[in-house]
């Protein structure tokens, strides 16, 4: 890479969170959702979607030259990353997209500066709890949000690992239980979600004769006896004593023969990019929590009365990081 070449890379990269901006908005106002098979205007697009047809035209021309949408004549197609923003696409990144860019997640990484001074969020992970319980809206797209973002990922863990061997499987902090749901469809156990009682009632549609909904705060109150416990993009969102909190709740509910499975994205070991270490940052100035290593994980989980049994890759950036009672 020559000196220009180098110059032009990195002023890409200090402006990289236009594009993301721009990812944000076309994904809340659906843009994606009103544009068909067929090429179409920026003013037509911009006329269905209730934005400024010049506005609109200069983002797509950015997000074009980024692989999101392509611009064929006189107008914008879709291409296999667009796509992905429509609503009705079974695997939907537009609740994602939209939830990376509510105030109260990208304030935080607006407000990095606090975190890079202190090493904590200007807001931390209880207040944006807190926040959430207060705007039914947000939290409810936050939900969605978690379910868009793991649809590849629950395929994934469900086709790498076997959990028929476990008759009663809780799923801590799992939101609206979309891998519960796709565990309990190939085996014969019975599920139990615990989530705060705000996600439980988000939860109401699930079938009660399979799976038994908990409300309650997993570091105020009895998690449930079970078999096997799930964790799913819930300790990274902690830092290390909080999420040893969570991890030793468990610990005074789960039988000797248990097994606690946590499902995250690994920090991966090689220089070169990775989600994780995207992530790891959003952590950083979001919640205050962080991703990991396997040998981190498997510290804090030593710290709580277990130890780490495997790591298993699947076809997603997520791992299973699975343990047993020490």
């Amino acid at each position: 890479m020559n000196q220009s070449s180098e110059f032009q890379a990195l002023c890409n990269l200090i402006c990289a969170h236009t594009v993301a901006r721009c990812i944000h908005m076309i994904a809340e106002l659906g843009v994606a959702d009103v544009l068909d098979d067929e090429p179409a205007s920026a003013a037509a697009l911009a006329d269905a979607a209730g934005m400024n047809a010049d506005a609109l035209d200069r983002m797509l021309r950015l997000l074009a030259a980024n692989g999101v949408f392509v611009r064929e004549g006189d107008g914008y197609m879709h291409t296999p990353m667009s796509v992905l923003l429509r609503s009705d696409h079974s695997r939907s990144l537009r609740p994602f997209a939209r939830m990376i860019g509510m105030p109260a997640i990208w304030r935080g990484v607006t407000d990095l500066e606090h975190a890079a001074r202190t090493g904590m969020p200007a807001l931390n992970q209880a207040q944006m709890i807190s926040y959430l319980a207060d705007h039914p809206a947000e939290s409810s797209l936050f939900n969605q949000a978690m379910t868009s973002k793991s649809a590849d990922a629950v395929a994934a863990v469900v086709e790498t690992y076997d959990f028929g061997a476990f008759d009663r499987i809780a799923d801590i902090g799992g939101g609206r239980g979309h891998l519960l749901q796709a565990i309990l469809e190939r085996t014969a156990a019975t599920g139990i979600l615990f989530d705060l009682p705000q996600v439980i009632d988000d939860a109401a549609g699930i079938d009660p004769r399979q799976i038994q909904l908990v409300g309650g705060d997993f570091f105020r109150d009895p998690l449930p006896v079970a078999d096997a416990y799930i964790l799913m993009d819930i300790l990274h969102g902690w830092a290390d004593d909080r999420a040893a909190d969570i991890l030793s709740g468990i610990h005074r509910s789960i039988p000797p023969h248990g097994r606690v499975f946590v499902i995250e994205t690994l920090v991966s070991g090689s220089p070169g990019p990775h989600f994780g270490k995207t992530l790891d940052i959003m952590m950083l100035a979001v919640t205050g929590g962080r991703e990991r290593t396997g040998a981190e994980y498997g510290k804090l989980l030593e710290s709580t009365g277990f130890y780490l049994e495997r790591v298993t890759p699947t076809e997603s950036q997520y791992s299973i990081v699975e343990a047993a009672v020490a």
